[in-house]
């Protein structure tokens, strides 16, 4: 049988490789932790049970369509948490319409274009809100008219910027570019393109 000082020195080499295993791991499950705010920001502004004509991408009928997402964040300045009392009234003033914790933005027939939602986990807008970060977000497959909805979201993001003091950013958080609005304005058109020939080809259908 093994004595007692092999015992120990058994699980003293055991308790040792646990500490190393972990002191390699941590890094990775940090990284992970980090990357999972954003991640579930973003997902959970078309989460909720939203209104028909929303952009929910819950039914069938949209698990089957291409999803094209544009983001925009502004980010304050200085860093600095945002003033939320500001925040909403500011959003409000500009016809966004809350809901769910989000603000919610149509064109002229009522049906949504975007999203505007906190930029930190969980993404929610309300009073008690903390957060330096404001997303906007616009799927160009749910909406009627992607170039002019892309516009008025860009509009509305300088808009907000100006009056909050805070950069334009895209969804790396990176500085919003001439090349890279250009780049969002052709995938809008070409989106708006193919809408077009399809909408032509179900009138012919129907003939």
């Amino acid at each position: 049988m093994p004595s007692n000082l092999q015992i120990i020195l058994v699980v003293g080499a055991s308790v040792f490789f646990l500490i190393i295993l972990y002191l390699f791991f941590r890094p990775l499950f940090t990284r992970k932790l980090i990357q999972n705010p954003l991640d579930s920001s973003q997902s959970m502004l078309f989460a909720d049970e939203a209104e028909q004509g929303t952009l929910s991408f819950e039914s069938e009928k949209d698990l089957i369509q291409d999803q094209e997402l544009i983001i925009l964040n502004l980010i304050s300045l200085d860093k600095s948490n945002f003033d939320m009392n500001q925040v909403l009234t500011l959003l409000k003033n500009l016809n966004g319409k809350h809901a769910e914790g989000f603000f919610i933005y149509r064109d002229l027939r009522g049906i949504e274009t975007f999203r505007v939602a906190s930029g930190i986990n969980p993404g929610l807008l309300e009073l008690k809100t903390e957060t330096h970060v404001l997303l906007l977000a616009i799927d160009l497959h749910q909406v009627t008219d992607p170039i002019n909805a892309f516009e008025t979201m860009l509009e509305l993001a300088s808009n907000i910027a100006d009056k909050l003091h805070a950069s334009i950013c895209n969804s790396a958080r990176a500085p919003l570019s001439k090349q890279m609005i250009e780049h969002f304005k052709s995938k809008a058109q070409e989106i708006g393109h193919l809408q077009s020939i399809k909408n032509f080809s179900k009138n012919e259908e129907n003939k």
